[in-house]
């Protein structure tokens, strides 16, 4: 009886109906986002800005030289910081460069291609997150000690070989973390491309999609 009743313009119209309503959400939670984050921008035109935070970063600003070193002037903006820049997009290097253990604390610390991040260049923003999202993938090549050999090629022989290092991703893996499998594989133009390395690596568990 169902099948009876089902008419092809009408599935298809309800495809469209709901693809355009999602389109319209994604399109929505930009901008809630967007109002949310501008509503906790400070006001310029506060009565203290002199002595505040801002203030301090707004004379920085105006300055033509003579600027404060970078460290010293997250420290001294630590609390507006966060309100002008919530999520932060630094390598493990600018961590440790630039902010201090004590001043800045983040809610969430994510590593992407953690397979290429030794472990001890990962401490330092490990260190000043609550919690952590760690993503790579164990089948990819792990990070090598080739460049720091060639930095100090001169107390290098020439038969040392570098050696792999461990990376963040296996010692998360290794401590018995929690693991989720992001199966879904989009990335390639045309499935044949993936097919190899699914099959011989992956145990064809990727499910991949068919190109247009």
């Amino acid at each position: 009886p169902q099948l009876a009743r089902f008419r092809g313009q009408d599935h298809a119209a309800a495809i469209e109906r709901f693809a355009e309503l999602d389109r319209q959400s994604i399109r929505l939670a930009a901008k809630v986002v967007v109002a949310r984050l501008a509503a906790e921008l400070p006001q310029l035109r506060s009565t203290n800005v002199g002595t505040s935070e801002l203030g301090v970063l707004e004379r920085e600003l105006k300055k033509q030289r003579r600027h404060k070193p970078v460290r010293r002037l997250l420290h001294e903006i630590r609390g507006l910081w966060p309100r002008l820049s919530p999520c932060v997009l630094m390598s493990p290097l600018s961590v440790a460069q630039f902010l201090s253990r004590e001043a800045h604390r983040f809610d969430l610390v994510v590593f992407d291609e953690a397979s290429q991040i030794p472990m001890w260049d990962a401490v330092g923003a490990i260190g000043r997150g609550r919690s952590l999202i760690v993503v790579g993938d164990s089948k990819q090549l792990p990070p090598t000690s080739f460049f720091q050999r060639a930095a100090q090629d001169d107390e290098a022989g020439e038969g040392d070989v570098p050696e792999d290092l461990e990376s963040v991703l296996d010692e998360c893996a290794a401590a018995g973390l929690p693991r989720q499998s992001l199966d879904w594989h989009y990335r390639s133009r045309h499935e044949s491309l993936i097919a190899f390395s699914n099959h011989h690596y992956y145990q064809n568990r990727l499910l991949t999609f068919p190109s247009p």
